[in-house]
């Protein structure tokens, strides 16, 4: 009599009704009255919204939704449990809001300010992390809302209580959950995280207790008798690592918490659900205090308006406008779609809709960006056909901008733990994917005048290196020191905090000997774009031995290891060692990943017939682009031993601490200001 199930799915309900009658009745177990207390209804739907009165053949529904809205208004709970679905769905519309959150989301006022997701969502506004939210609309963490609020907040919610799920694990850490933390801590007395890990498509794969590749974890939240608010619960945290079946054996054999070892969390409102580092590399610094204005980087959310090729973008274009059902080849979604007005780029005027358009019209731009790291593609830059062109960061784009990318939110893998670009990137620049806020623009202005350096950084450089520090030199060391797999190596274990800290040195001919490598570096990973003062292109050591036909794109690559030979389709190169092949980015396999994209059958999804239109054959450029792409990774390579040399001596050097910076205001780590005429692009 004191079981309550909510299920939205017909079948799932009647499954779960007839296991229970049976599991009961097995056990010898009572019926309530009117049976098993498993209800058919949308556990997120208003508490308090009227049930209208339905027709006969749906009474049985409306008599589901009264039991519910019983259950709801007049039943305490003390345990709440659950697999709740994880689905995340940033966007929503008046026609899908019972899907997407319902009352928890929306509230029942028009302007949705009793919305209890609201307690979730405020803090991380406050906190300048608002880009973040989208993170936070998701199913699992609807499910977690309501949850406290049942238990925990409700009217009749006086005493004790417990609400324990497995779900998607990002909440642990995630800057979208820092109010769901601060939440949870206010609510509860104790809180037990077991991490059951699971990535199936991050840097450090492993396996997943269920056939899915969402990282997961089991949570227990617990508010005994007597609940300080002010107070922060504790929280306890362990991870059970192994095989899929090692890690069910484990919980299996689990009679008590007692069995498991756990680690206390810090007790900071907000701090992640996960124990603080310990060692000295978490008294570093974090990159992202140092370089406070993370952004993310463009997303098309459609494949066709990039190429390796501006001809290939004209051609498309072209094809867009000369075909009668321009909707058949747009692909539209939510954001954009051919009938649909939009703003330009810079803002200025609003833009004639795709549908309208004549078959002799222009896009805004047709640009070069960062697509993939050491990997420079072309853009149709108008805001028709992209979802996000970010203009936060076209506006800040110059011929001294520099666009750092990392992975700030995942787990780095193995190779550099950051690279850069000089153009605009997109959003899954740094590996392929994953991106997030991981986007470090080196300047907030085009005018290269307002570093995105914490505002005392480079004082504090300066007077530790006894000279004048500027933006450019601490770039350069940054680089220097980070872009390099002996960095993810050496701190591979304490990397899974997720939080990349760098050691800033107070030792004058260190700095200067880091940021003068980096300097190379950055010059090199720019294709001689950037720092190229006192530069010069390193001497070619690949050559093309034979020329890459040039009638037709190559149908495969492939790499000869025992001659260092690369072929692209009937052309040769060489000498590539093994590892240029094999120089990767946290699992982005840089050369193969560059090929596989210049193709006659290109790597990656298709969204439209668009994408069929591709370059028509090998072109000089290609066979130029791909040299100073083994040649600059060749020398990048001979570098590498210079800086795991320098990193070990930087690390026994004094260091500026991440306590001797002050606090960062939330608005260091907005986006600037900017004016509708202070972007620029070129056709």
């Amino acid at each position: 009599n004191n079981l309550y199930g909510f299920e939205l799915m017909v079948g799932p309900y009647a499954v779960a009704a007839l296991r229970l009658t049976r599991m009961l009745q097995q056990y010898g177990g009572e019926l309530p009255a009117d049976g098993v207390q498993i209800m058919l209804n949308n556990t997120l739907e208003s508490p308090h919204e009227k049930i209208p009165e339905l027709p006969l053949l749906y009474q049985p529904i409306g008599l589901e939704h009264h039991r519910a809205k019983r259950v709801k208004a007049t039943v305490p709970v003390l345990v709440c449990l659950g697999n709740p679905p994880y689905d995340r769905h940033a966007a929503a519309t008046k026609e899908n809001r019972a899907m997407t959150g319902g009352w928890v989301r929306w509230g029942e006022n028009k302007d949705g300010r009793d919305a209890i997701l609201a307690d979730f969502i405020d803090p991380v506004k406050k906190a300048g992390r608002g880009g973040d939210l989208s993170n936070l609309y998701n199913l699992y963490v609807y499910f977690w809302r309501w949850s406290l609020w049942k238990t925990f907040e409700h009217d009749l919610a006086n005493g004790p209580g417990v609400v324990s799920f497995i779900t998607a694990s990002s909440f642990i850490d995630g800057g979208a959950f820092l109010g769901m933390r601060q939440h949870m801590r206010r609510l509860c007395d104790e809180i037990w995280i077991i991490d059951l890990g699971g990535e199936g498509r991050g840097t450090r794969q492993d396996d997943n207790v269920f056939a899915i590749q969402t990282p997961v974890a089991i949570t227990i939240a617990v508010r005994y008798k007597g609940r300080q608010p002010d107070v922060p619960a504790q929280v306890h945290y362990t991870r059970i690592e192994g095989t899929r079946a090692e890690k069910l054996h484990r919980l299996e054999g689990m009679q008590t918490l007692d069995d498991l070892t756990f680690e206390d969390c810090p007790d900071a409102w907000d701090a992640p659900f996960r124990p603080a580092g310990h060692g000295a590399y978490f008294d570093w610094p974090l990159l992202t205090d140092l370089m406070p204005w993370q952004h993310a980087g463009m997303v098309a959310a459609r494949t066709w308006p990039i190429a390796p090729s501006k001809d290939a973008l004209e051609e498309r274009w072209r094809q867009l406008l000369a075909t009668p059902d321009r909707a058949r080849v747009f692909q539209e979604n939510r954001d954009r779609n051919v009938k649909k007005e939009v703003m330009s780029m810079t803002g200025a005027i609003k833009l004639t809709p795709v549908q309208e358009l004549s078959s002799k019209a222009r896009p805004e731009a047709i640009v070069g960006f960062g697509y993939r790291s050491f990997d420079r593609q072309y853009l149709i830059a108008d805001n028709r056909v992209c979802d996000y062109l970010r203009p936060d960061l076209w506006h800040t784009a110059s011929d001294r901008q520099l666009f750092f990318a990392s992975l700030l939110t995942h787990i780095l893998g193995k190779g550099s733990a950051l690279t850069v670009s000089a153009e605009v990137p997109d959003k899954h620049y740094f590996r392929g994917s994953y991106g997030g806020k991981d986007i470090l623009p080196l300047y907030r202005d085009p005018e290269a005048k307002q570093s995105n350096l914490h505002p005392q950084a480079l004082k504090m450089l300066s007077a530790a290196q006894g000279r004048s520090v500027t933006a450019e030199d601490c770039a350069a060391y940054l680089y220097g020191l980070l872009a390099q797999p002996a960095f993810t190596a050496r701190f591979m274990e304490e990397l899974e905090s997720r939080e990349l800290r760098v050691p800033l040195t107070k030792d004058a001919a260190l700095f200067k000997t880091a940021a003068a490598l980096g300097r190379e570096l950055l010059f090199l990973h720019t294709f001689g774009e950037r720092f190229t003062e006192g530069q010069n292109w390193p001497r070619p050591v690949v050559k093309c031995a034979k020329p890459v036909e040039q009638s037709r794109l190559p149908e495969a690559f492939g790499y000869d290891a025992s001659n260092k030979i690369l072929r692209v389709g009937a052309g040769a190169f060489s000498p590539v060692e093994k590892a240029v092949w094999d120089y990767e980015v946290s699992g982005l396999k840089v050369v193969q990943s560059w090929l596989g994209y210049r193709m006659a059958k290109r790597k990656g999804k298709k969204s439209s017939p668009l994408d069929d239109i591709t370059p028509t054959a090998w072109t000089g450029d290609d066979t130029s682009e791909l040299l100073r792409l083994l040649n600059l990774l060749t020398r990048t390579l001979e570098l590498h031993a210079g800086q795991a040399l320098l990193l070990e001596k930087i690390l026994t050097s004094p260091l500026i601490k991440a306590d001797d910076f002050p606090p960062l205001s939330a608005e260091w780590r907005r986006p600037p200001t900017r004016h509708a005429t202070q972007i620029g692009m070129e056709i």
